[in-house]
């Protein structure tokens, strides 16, 4: 067999494939089922981001200015953790007028240092005597010149969102603990 007769013997199939290829990719672009998009939508953020982002909101609606975002901070709260809750069902307009009452009336602080507030430890928690099951977080805030603080927060669904149900004072005890959410809510009724 001669080099050109190798030649030609090889172009010829690699033409033949690239046509078997080109014919196959043609039907499959041509078929009904191609035509049709995935009916599942991408994936969005987990449930542990939405958790973190809200409970971030959160904190930075209470923590950021003085007076404080009580909007905000009720828009992020379960029904039952509002503070109007035994007197209205934990509307959002009662939810604003009790905690105007409480941080509201503070004076402006402004010019404070910037806070810093870093959500970590985001993990599934199990219910309590007063709280359903959700997922509990580790608050740290700082502000330059301050002491650190870490709070617990517990968020569960409601109404198609992750919301704030609970918040609790990272306790003493847990000072030198690096993770004492799981801990600390079981031990809050």
């Amino acid at each position: 067999m001669s080099l050109h007769t190798r030649r030609t013997g090889v172009a010829a199939l690699a033409l033949l494939t690239l046509s078997a290829l080109s014919s196959c990719s043609s039907d499959t672009e041509s078929s009904p089922a191609a035509d049709h998009k995935p009916t599942t939508a991408p994936p969005g953020p987990s449930d542990d981001n939405l958790v973190a982002k809200n409970a971030h909101a959160y904190m930075v609606a209470w923590h950021a200015h003085n007076p404080a975002d009580a909007k905000a901070m009720c828009e992020l709260s379960t029904r039952a953790h509002r503070p109007n809750f035994d007197d209205d069902g934990g509307t959002i307009a009662g939810c604003r007028s009790s905690y105007w009452k409480d941080i509201g009336a503070k004076d402006d602080d402004s010019t404070r240092a910037p806070l810093t507030i870093r959500i970590s430890h985001v993990q599934d928690v199990p219910a309590s005597l007063t709280h359903p099951a959700g997922k509990g977080v580790l608050a740290t805030g700082h502000r330059a010149g301050e002491d650190p603080w870490r709070d617990v927060l517990r968020l569960v669904e409601e109404d198609g969102a992750w919301r704030v149900e609970q918040v609790e004072d990272d306790d003493p005890y847990f000072a030198h603990t690096a993770d004492p959410v799981a801990a600390i809510l079981a031990g809050k009724s």
